[in-house]
């Protein structure tokens, strides 16, 4: 992505703003939560809309919220003098743009400016955000969906840039199932959840390790590592429990099928045994070393 783009960022200036663009198609302001650093923008804009999108931060909380408006500057005027409950102590705001007015922007189009807003919920939950937003999907003809995934890999090079994100989302398939949508899946499945913490769960009475696993390669993945140590080795070792990934749905797997990709017992007196789960179109694997079983039944 480095190749592809560009970044520059200017330094604050006496308002607080941090302007910053690609060497493509995007602009950001970077404001605090004040009238004055929105009338510099409004300034700046002139009397015409700019259509973009727009997060919202609280600090303290670590809550975003994420929008879109024909009319950026009158949408965070109104936030700012009457904040939703939901993001009422926000702080700061991030506008994203392509620089130009309603006339010429791409932006200009509410299904890609939704579109938009809808991927960046989800970016920012991967990134243990919490979000208030909730966006909704659009139907794209070519042209759009062509402009939203050029767009799209841009908001993520410009994010990252900007520090605001540290991940982008998996591929289809792998994404993370987070703690609150994995709670309730497992609840709809009728599991009884005796205990429930963010690594562990008591699932039906039986100790449950939970583990996403760790992206290999970490840029492009295609298996996700997952690493037994201390009681949880001990666990894998007696075959006791379960290991819980919550990818791509839930993958619920009995330690008693993990052991049968671990032949030699002299591994488990390593310090660490690390397996990978590999999500394939028609099959998902476990695999240690040569060894390899396939475990979409326990999806």
């Amino acid at each position: 992505m480095e190749d592809k783009f560009g970044y520059h960022q200017d330094i604050k200036n006496g308002d607080g703003i941090i302007r910053a663009r690609t060497t493509g198609h995007l602009r950001s302001w970077d404001i605090p939560k004040t009238m004055q650093a929105l009338g510099t923008l409004k300034k700046e804009w002139g009397n015409l809309e700019y259509p973009g999108i727009y997060i919202l931060f609280d600090a303290t909380s670590r809550k975003v919220d994420i929008g879109e408006a024909k009319d950026v500057c009158s949408r965070l005027k109104t936030h700012l003098n009457s904040p939703e409950n939901k993001i009422k102590y926000w702080d700061r705001a991030v506008i994203i743009n392509d620089g130009r007015s309603a006339l010429q922007s791409d932006f200009n189009d509410s299904v890609i400016r939704k579109s938009l807003e809808l991927y960046l919920i989800s970016l920012f939950k991967a990134n243990r955000y919490a979000v208030v937003a909730q966006g909704e999907p659009q139907k794209h003809n070519p042209q759009q969906r062509s402009l939203f995934q050029a767009l799209k890999d841009e908001f993520d090079f410009l994010l990252m840039k900007k520090n605001l994100i540290v991940k982008l989302l998996e591929k289809p398939g792998q994404e993370e199932v987070h703690r609150d949508e994995l709670k309730t899946i497992l609840e709809k499945k009728g599991y009884k959840l005796d205990k429930w913490r963010a690594d562990e769960a008591i699932l039906n009475g039986e100790k449950t390790y939970i583990r996403p696993g760790s992206p290999k390669p970490k840029d492009n993945p295609k298996y996700w590592q997952i690493t037994f140590r201390d009681r949880f080795k001990d666990s894998l070792q007696a075959g006791n429990g379960y290991l819980l990934v919550p990818r791509g749905g839930v993958l619920l797997i009995p330690l008693k099928e993990v052991q049968k990709v671990i032949t030699d017992l002299s591994k488990y007196k390593q310090n660490t045994i690390d397996v990978y789960v590999n999500f394939k179109e028609d099959t998902i694997n476990l695999s240690y070393t040569t060894n390899m079983i396939d475990i979409h039944n326990f999806d």
